[in-house]
């Protein structure tokens, strides 16, 4: 619990006095973007965790600094607004008729004060790129961090959960035919699989920011850690993940990162022909995922099964419940019954973020969910296809951290469950902060078109992504990370 009261104490004095700054609030985002990546989601006292602390700090700061955040933002429409408010709306049609109405509206409630809260404030607040790029390094940073704590799990047996009040879980997670598999802060070995896949994606974008010697070194220690980490947590989801997230940047990205991607893919094959253990413990867990009569078998056949019983269940029921479900945070009440490995079954576990959504929302509540998490998406996808390079590499990263998000939500219930979903929210605020800036610095002022003329004018729209609009007019570039974390150095042309 000491560590717990420190960690507290460290978040509330360390959040205040960089929001001292001139910048406000917007200076306080990066450290709480690591806070919440890095720490356990279930520290805390009694329901007091230190996420939520986190939380209520930034929105006293919120409401405390608005003449220092960008004003522009705070006057425009959130983006997704409409959206929420039809999916908050819902969750309390949901939880009206819970088969826990206590617990459902609990449930709805935290939904809408702690993840809605971090977007609104990251969407609301930050107005550079500058900002975003250093919200990103927090995030790869906590992961780092989260490595090392994973390093001596996996080799000394030591783990910094252990020092944290334990959390109750409505299953037993056993695997006898795995080696131990790593978890660090997370609350399972898969969600931080699937935390390290994203921050891969995110490191090789920062391979392109950065250009001095010592941040890549540093870097591509990161890069090392979590591939390492990543073998460590014995976790199929996301090693699949992360090789689709390389392909894809392969595919569409440019050289330095294609180039990043090969030196990955050919250390990997050293290390297979190097250490046969390790080929030999992948090579044993894809045999046993067709197994059945196995632990890793049968977790594979556990997700489809799952499905099967859900859609079973609610198309067996009445209309009402296909419609709006069981209620939030119902699903352990729901016990789903249906046959895994050809032997009747209660599932336990929800191992399925789209199955919890149809079960605790129903049909039209699932609708709405795919509808919110796929416009950022979109949002990425359509600015990775009108930018400019090099900015336009920065949209093409979240759209790939969305795409292998929402294909491991099939496999675990990370929305709900870890510090994923607030990570998930300000990947969304980034993407359409990223979008707003863009759209403010599509083109110089009237006046300044006049001015510089035609050439002067176009060349000023092809350095304006780097930039805020002021900075345009200066020819911002990409340039080294220095020792504030800065992601740009200033280079008059």
């Amino acid at each position: 619990m000491a560590l717990v009261v420190i960690i507290d104490l460290i978040a509330i004095i360390a959040l205040l006095s960089l929001a001292r700054s001139k910048q406000g609030l917007e200076n306080s985002l990066p450290f709480a973007a690591f806070l919440i990546v890095l720490v356990p989601i279930d520290a805390g006292f009694f329901t007091i965790t230190i996420h939520r602390v986190i939380i209520g700090v930034l929105v006293l700061l919120y409401l405390t600094s608005a003449g220092r955040a960008d004003r522009e933002a705070r006057r425009l429409p959130a983006p997704l607004k409409a959206l929420l408010i039809v999916n908050v709306c819902w969750y309390l049609v949901a939880a009206a008729n819970s088969l826990d109405v206590m617990t459902s509206i609990k449930k709805a409630v935290s939904v809408i004060l702690e993840y809605y809260a971090v977007y609104f404030i990251y969407v609301k607040t930050i107005s550079s790129v500058k900002t975003i790029n250093r919200i990103i390094v927090a995030i790869v940073l906590a992961i780092v961090v989260c490595c090392l704590f994973g390093v001596s799990e996996a080799y000394q047996g030591w783990t910094i959960l252990s020092y944290f009040p334990a959390a109750a879980h409505h299953w037993e997670d056993t695997a006898p035919d795995r080696d131990m598999r790593i978890q660090s802060t997370y609350p399972h070995a898969i969600l931080y699989g699937a935390a390290l896949a994203m921050a891969i994606i995110l490191a090789f974008y920062l391979l392109t920011v950065v250009s001095t010697t010592v941040k890549k070194i540093a870097l591509w220690t990161g890069l090392a850690l979590m591939f390492l980490n990543l073998y460590k947590t014995g976790s199929r989801g996301p090693w699949i993940d992360t090789i689709l997230g390389c392909l894809l940047l392969l595919l569409f990205s440019k050289g330095q990162v294609r180039r990043a991607i090969s030196y990955v893919a050919l250390i990997s094959v050293l290390v297979l022909v190097l250490r046969p253990g390790v080929w030999l413990t992948i090579k044993s867990i894809y045999i046993n995922t067709f197994d059945t009569e196995t632990s890793t078998g049968t977790s594979y056949a556990y997700r489809q099964a799952l499905l099967d019983a859900a859609v079973r269940r609610l198309s067996g029921g009445p209309v009402s419940r296909l419609l709006w479900g069981y209620g939030p945070e119902s699903f352990y009440s729901v016990r789903l019954e249906g046959e895994l490995a050809h032997k009747p079954h209660v599932f336990l576990s929800c191992d399925n973020s789209w199955v919890q959504f149809l079960i605790e929302t129903g049909a039209v509540g699932l609708a709405i969910m795919l509808i919110m998490l796929m416009n950022p998406a979109w949002a990425a996808w359509r600015q990775f296809m009108r930018l400019p390079k090099p900015s336009r590499y920065l949209s093409l990263t979240l759209l790939i951290v969305f795409a292998i998000w929402y294909l491991q939500m099939y496999s675990v219930s990370m929305y709900s469950w870890g510090q994923t979903g607030y990570t998930l929210w300000i990947l969304i605020a980034l993407t359409y902060s990223y979008r707003r800036i863009a759209n403010r610095q599509s083109a110089p002022p009237e006046a300044s078109r006049k001015s510089l003329g035609k050439a002067a004018a176009s060349a000023v729209q092809n350095s304006i992504w780097f930039g805020n609009e002021s900075e345009a007019q200066d020819n911002w570039h990409w340039g080294t990370v220095d020792n504030a974390g800065d992601l740009f150095t200033k280079r008059r042309g």
